[in-house]
């Protein structure tokens, strides 16, 4: 068979099998395993290369940014940012809505997974904003939208995952997330303002005022918890801590703060809150070790060089290529899982961004953030179906409700890629 063909039957039998609701590491280790029996290479293969996609020290950090939210879950650590947030932007009309983007923020800088934020501070702000007479669609997708800011403010799930893969400097990819991070709340927020006569229809409306004796004690409260980011940030460009060491020592800070400062965890729960991580960790590992088989098997196939060839002889402009990129991934985001889509793709886009000769930093972050809007576009956005089941409405009125903020979002990557120093002026200022 020959390579072209064989690459049309791995993405067709993968794509085919996440239609019918084959997990999607499964979709992808499957395919993988087809097209390596189809070539003749033995299937030790398959587990050498599963192990090696996983066995990078840059990658270890992802089972302690995961350990850090799984802590804040349990120890009820982001019910205090969501109480510092609703101090400085709650008295405002519509106020939770703003809280909930604020609240994201904050956890964005701790946790680095959209997930856990979805489901902690979802849990808590969607049933209070349903009550408070926003629309229920509106809570939910503004959820959604706010959790993707998790892996786009350091620390980030997703940047340790490409800077491990290409080599990149983490703490420079973390850097360069932040303007991006706080420029999507600030959209967000800014929609949220346009929008809220048509969602928010209280029937008394309670008008809070701003007090700053508040916004002072509500910090010094929950400063402890938002002190953790600035430990991963000043622990890595201080030059004492590579990104997973700073992880190390987030996850171990915020487990001590748990434990004896503010109580809400006791030893007892400690083996759970693990197993809870580790489970988690589990799944994101299992899919990289698969997605880094499938990658493997587009190489030898010579599929990289193949698309360089191709994006080439369509223009030779870099901002053209660059938004060409941009629309590959986001409808890439409609049918696979960003962590896969990173793991097969970004060695090739690589190829691309060293051709084009951008910016390093600038490229990862455009690319990461280009392939976290699939978490919130269907059929296959993870935040989707953690926030419809929060809310407790269908995937139709979650999918109705979510579009505005995917714009949000496509809008912000234009801006970023239009206006580079978005994201490189942090990181050439401080690395």
């Amino acid at each position: 068979m020959s390579g072209t063909a064989l690459i049309i039957l791995l993405f067709g039998m993968m794509l085919v099998m996440i239609f019918i609701g084959v997990p999607v590491a499964f979709s992808v280790g499957i395919s993988a395993m087809t097209a390596l029996a189809i070539e003749g290479i033995p299937m030790t293969q398959l587990i050498t290369k599963m192990f090696g996609g996983v066995d990078s020290f840059t990658v270890l950090a992802i089972p302690f940014y995961i350990l850090v939210g799984s802590v804040m879950n349990s120890g009820e650590l982001t019910a205090k940012l969501v109480k510092f947030a609703d101090s400085l932007v709650g008295h405002v009309r519509g106020g939770l809505a703003h809280v909930n983007v604020l609240a994201s923020m904050f956890f964005a800088g701790i946790s680095g997974s959209s997930t856990a934020d979805s489901a902690s501070i979802g849990s808590m702000l969607v049933p209070a904003m349903e009550k408070e007479g926003y629309d229920i669609k509106f809570s939910a997708a503004i959820t959604a939208a706010s959790s993707s800011i998790g892996p786009i403010i350091p620390p980030s799930i997703m940047m340790v995952l490409y800077g491990s893969l290409t080599g990149v400097s983490v703490g420079s990819l973390f850097l360069g997330g932040v303007g991006p991070g706080i420029l999507l709340g600030v959209f967000q927020m800014i929609w949220t303002m346009i929008v809220l006569p048509k969602v928010y229809h209280p029937a008394t409306e309670v008008q809070k005022k701003f007090s700053l004796k508040n916004v002072w004690s509500s910090f010094l409260f929950s400063f402890p918890v938002l002190v953790i980011p600035l430990i991963i940030v000043a622990s890595i460009v201080g030059g004492v801590c590579t990104a997973t060491e700073a992880g190390v020592l987030a996850s171990a800070y915020s487990i001590i703060i748990s434990l004896f400062l503010y109580k809400t965890i006791t030893w007892k729960q400690m083996p759970a809150i693990l197993l809870d991580a580790a489970k988690s960790t589990g799944i994101v590992l299992f899919l990289m070790s698969t997605a880094a088989v499938f990658g493997n098997v587009l190489t030898l196939l010579h599929f990289p060089a193949m698309c360089v060839e191709f994006l080439q002889s369509l223009t030779t402009n870099p901002t053209i290529m660059l938004f060409i990129v941009i629309g590959f991934l986001f409808i890439l985001g409609f049918f696979i899982d960003g962590t896969a889509i990173m793991i097969m793709f970004v060695p090739v886009l690589e190829e691309i961004a060293l051709a084009m000769n951008y910016d390093p930093i600038f490229f990862g972050v455009i690319v990461t953030v280009s392939i976290l809007i699939g978490g919130i576009t269907p059929p296959v956005g993870v935040l989707l179906f953690v926030n419809a089941k929060i809310a407790k409405i269908s995937m139709d009125d979650m999918i109705r409700g979510i579009w505005p903020f995917v714009v949000v979002m496509l809008l912000l990557v234009v801006v970023c890629a239009l206006c580079p120093p978005i994201i490189t002026f942090i990181p050439n200022a401080l690395m």
